[in-house]
Order: C-alpha cells, then sequence, then structure tokens
C-alpha cells in the first residue's frame, strides 16, 4: 500500500531522483542515498537498512516492485493535473 501522506516534494524526488537510479549499480552509498530513503517515502514509515549486501538485491527489487505498483498515483502527485480555466468573454 502506497503512503496516504506522500508529499508532492516527495514525489518529485521519487520520479525524479530515485528512478533513473532503479536499475543502477547496488552498493552500500546508492542504498543509503536512494533506496532507503525511497522505501521510506513509499511505505510511509522507518525502514532498516539491509545488514549485508547478500540482502541488497532482494531489498531493491522489492522497493522497486513498490515504486512500479503504483507509479501512476506518484506520478499523478508529483504532476498534479491542471485545471482548466474559463476563458474570459471580451466585454465592448
Amino acid at each position: 500500500m502506497l503512503n496516504p501522506d506522500l508529499t508532492q516534494e516527495n514525489a518529485l524526488w521519487l520520479v525524479e531522483k530515485y528512478v533513473p537510479r532503479m536499475g543502477g549499480i547496488i552498493n552500500g552509498k546508492t542504498m543509503d542515498e536512494y533506496f532507503v530513503p525511497a522505501r521510506t517515502m513509499l511505505m510511509g514509515k522507518k525502514v532498516d537498512r539491509p545488514g549485508c549486501g547478500c540482502h541488497f538485491k532482494s531489498y531493491v527489487m522489492m522497493t522497486n516492485s513498490l515504486y512500479n505498483q503504483h507509479e501512476a498515483e506518484i506520478r499523478n502527485i508529483a504532476y498534479p493535473p491542471k485545471t482548466k480555466t474559463r476563458a474570459k468573454r471580451k466585454t465592448i
């Protein structure tokens, strides 16, 4: 379930910063800078970092899956649809 309190700022970070790293290198640095914060934002609660490098891949796969399941909602929060305004009539 997606965090119901996901802010537009966090959604923008997920779309603009996290998505480019989804298929990238997995190491301690990227885990701390991208994958753990992304999972925290998506779940809406503090999550633990995997203690061992052997668990990194499965952690990343679960985080990516969580993002992919809710991608449309996240993009809708990040870039809310604009409402059309009515054109004013010109009075003579």
